[in-house]
């Protein structure tokens, strides 16, 4: 595809287009979901990513039969582990701000699927979801717009709006293929014609939320709900790229996509799939909601501001010219303040850039960044914030401080930040190769949903090493109506016996715990655990028991008596019943585990 083809078909280019500003809101948040879900995963990485854990490395390569490559794999000590996810979470942060974004988003990418494939365990669709993202956005050019990469370019960005390429395309078929096969997935007589799936989903107390719960005392809005979800999910793909009236139906099922996955997200916890999602689908943002933005903003602040810097100091032309950017005010004229005798006056007698705005008010220091923020379509709102008089002197000190040391900030700057020819778009070779992986993506989806012959599943399996999995099965073909909640009654060395999942409570309790979707630490132990009660990871149980053992005999190396001596792995299975009658619970012992099989030979009770 190419501008000429745009051209010549401008309402194509509309619909299989994504507008530059749509595409660096994109990138930012979905760096930003990225970042803080790396963040979360260190406090667990030594027991779900390193052999001391849950998961050895070679019970990981060996038990898995399809080929994964992960870099996790090369060791399988917390040191190590913890320097590649710091490594990722400074990737993640280059790709948010769109600093050296073409590395940051084809490390990201790299390091994200080398991470989903060390513990395939603890993976939520949300992370299959944002592997196949990552993957889309290296063919994009995401740094034309609003990025650490524009703001000091030595090349302009792409001067036309509207990208169209393989690589677009790619993407926005990604988004709605999500949600197009996983109705086609759902066949359950749950979604029709009885119209219950929301019911089960939200009878399900490990996902169930307080107000997911509240939700069950009324039928005939879950009823309601079922259907709506159904429909959208089917329809909504669809919608998006009928040609007549595209731009209300689009913004319109935009809308309707990004509320249910908020009211996901308030009814059941699904760790960080709404957020990939919502990310998703900032790509159907079109141009005309951004034109629109901008319009309503210059009649609010008609007169563009004038921004002096001194023409000496390489690092105070990058600070401003960062601002420009990341405050969205492309309006705003940057020159050096000794080419403008005011502007020169003002900046030697303050030693201080100097910002006019379009009434002839000069600002300096701290005031001159708070009226930036004031002229700001995006962080305006932080305006009466920012002046308030108890921050003008911290602020005039900061800017101080950086003024007597710029000339160690401008080395700094220098080697970190420097101007450099930015190549925007990919190479037509790699957007043909996009045009290849959308012929295999379509073909993958479906065959999840029988379209295709099974065998063609065989020849597409290789593309699982890159993460890119095409199964769109969340609550396919119907919610899961098999519940429940873990027991794991422990004996010490010295006959106490206690819940190892609650060690403070004393005696074991098999009662269903209240609330228990917010009992767990978060959402990998959640998958993790329930992973665990079925019957394909049976033989996952011994590491989960060798696990315990390692962790609480740990924790009590001075306490002998106190060290862990058997423990039993029990699962009580609660299934979900038809609306109006009563659960069935079972207690189902999952596994029996011996920390010290020599001293405990026949003890386990």
């Amino acid at each position: 595809m190419s501008n000429d083809f745009a051209t010549r078909h401008p309402r194509l280019a509309e619909l299989f287009g994504i507008d530059l500003r749509s595409l660096a809101l994109f990138r930012f948040v979905i760096g930003l979901v990225l970042l803080l879900v790396l963040l979360r995963d260190f406090a667990d990485l030594r027991a779900f990513y390193t052999d001391w854990g849950v998961m050895p490395r070679a019970w990981a390569i060996e038990s898995d039969s399809l080929n994964r490559l992960s870099l996790y794999f090369l060791n399988g000590e917390t040191w190590f582990v913890a320097a590649l996810l710091g490594v990722q979470v400074v990737f993640a942060f280059m790709l948010m701000l769109g600093w050296r974004t073409r590395l940051a988003v084809i490390a990201s990418f790299v390091l994200w699927t080398s991470l989903l494939n060390r513990n395939t365990l603890v993976l939520i669709g949300g992370d299959l979801l944002l592997a196949c993202l990552l993957f889309w956005a290296m063919f994009l050019p995401l740094a034309a717009r609003y990025s650490v990469d524009a703001a000091l370019a030595s090349n302009p960005p792409p001067q036309e709006r509207l990208h169209l390429s393989w690589g677009s395309l790619g993407l926005l078929l990604q988004v709605v293929s999500v949600y197009f096969f996983s109705a086609l997935l759902k066949t359950g007589s749950e979604w029709r014609p009885d119209f219950t799936a929301v019911y089960y989903a939200l009878s399900l107390d490990r996902y169930a939320t307080p107000l997911g719960h509240w939700l069950l005392n009324f039928p005939d809005l879950l009823h309601g709900l079922s259907g709506y979800v159904w429909w959208l999910e089917l329809l909504g793909p669809l919608l998006v790229f009928v040609p007549v009236f595209n731009r209300p139906l689009r913004l319109l099922m935009v809308l309707c996509f990004m509320s249910m996955h908020i009211g996901f997200k308030l009814c059941l916890e699904l760790g960080h799939f709404p957020f990939v999602s919502l990310a998703s689908w900032t790509v159907f943002l079109g141009g005309w909601l951004w034109d629109a933005a901008e319009r309503r903003h210059q009649r609010r602040q008609p007169g563009p501001l004038r921004i002096y810097f001194d023409r000496d100091c390489g690092f105070c032309l990058k600070s401003v010219l960062l601002l420009q950017q990341f405050l969205i005010l492309p309006r705003a004229q940057v020159a050096p303040a000794q080419f403008t005798p005011r502007a020169k006056a003002l900046l030697e007698a303050n030693y201080s850039w100097v910002v006019i705005d379009s009434d002839e008010q000069a600002y300096m220091k701290w005031s001159a960044f708070t009226i930036l923020i004031r002229h700001s379509p995006l962080l305006g709102w932080l305006w009466p914030l920012v002046r308030l008089p108890a921050l003008v002197k911290p602020g005039d000190r900061v800017y101080e401080f950086v003024g007597r040391h710029r000339g160690f900030f401008g080395r700094l700057s220098e080697r970190l930040l420097p101007s450099r020819e930015v190549r925007y778009e990919v190479s037509a070779g790699w957007q043909r190769l996009a045009a290849v992986f959308i012929v295999a993506v379509l073909a993958w989806n479906l065959t999840t949903v029988q379209a295709l012959p099974a065998a063609t599943y065989r020849y597409l399996t290789p593309l699982r090493v890159v993460r890119i999995d095409q199964l769109w099965n969340m609550f396919a073909p119907y919610p899961l109506k098999d519940d429940g909640w873990f027991v794991i009654p422990a004996h010490l060395a010295d006959g106490t016996e206690l819940d190892l999942l609650h060690p403070g409570r004393g005696a074991p309790s098999y009662d269903k715990p209240v609330q228990y979707s917010q009992t767990h630490r978060n959402i990998r132990w959640h998958t993790y655990l329930g992973r665990l009660a079925e019957e394909n990871y049976t033989s996952q149980r011994l590491y989960y028991g060798q696990y315990l053992c390692r962790q609480w005999n740990r924790d009590h190396l001075d306490t002998p008596q106190q060290r862990l001596m058997t423990f039993k792995l029990i699962y009580m299975l609660e299934r979900t019943p038809p609306p109006g009658q009563q659960p069935q619970v079972e207690q189902v012992v999952l596994w029996r585990h011996e920390c010290f099989p020599q001293e405990t030979k026949g003890q386990i009770p």
